[in-house]
């Protein structure tokens, strides 16, 4: 008996081990979002940009993740950045605009959907 029940909280955790690691659903889209968001310069309030570059400088996701949703609704795109980010965490979200500083939109083709 307690084998069998041993087995089921086993279970339980293999199945839900994933989504607790869940992954960006769609890297290539945020990559370019974020691109876009950064290179928006005939804006001059465009602050969204500023807190992107900010969580970069400041090693922080969550200012990332905070001026790329700013900027996803003042672009009109917000339910599609909700659907790009789920998952996302955010160190992710660090991660693909550092790069995208340093190299640009160039890179966001090495991301699959």
């Amino acid at each position: 008996m307690l084998f069998v029940f041993g087995m089921a909280v086993l279970a339980t955790f293999l199945t839900a081990a994933p989504a607790a690691h869940a992954a960006c659903r769609s890297p290539k889209n945020i990559c370019k979002h974020l691109d876009d968001c950064l290179q928006r310069t005939s804006d001059p309030n465009n602050k969204y940009a500023d807190g992107i570059r900010a969580g970069v400088y400041g090693r922080n996701g969550q200012i990332v993740s905070t001026g790329a949703e700013a900027c996803a609704r003042d672009l009109g795109k917000e339910q599609q950045w909700d659907e790009w980010a789920r998952g996302c965490s955010e160190l992710e979200l660090f991660q693909m605009a550092k790069v995208g500083l340093e190299l640009g939109k160039a890179h966001c083709d090495r991301y699959s959907q």
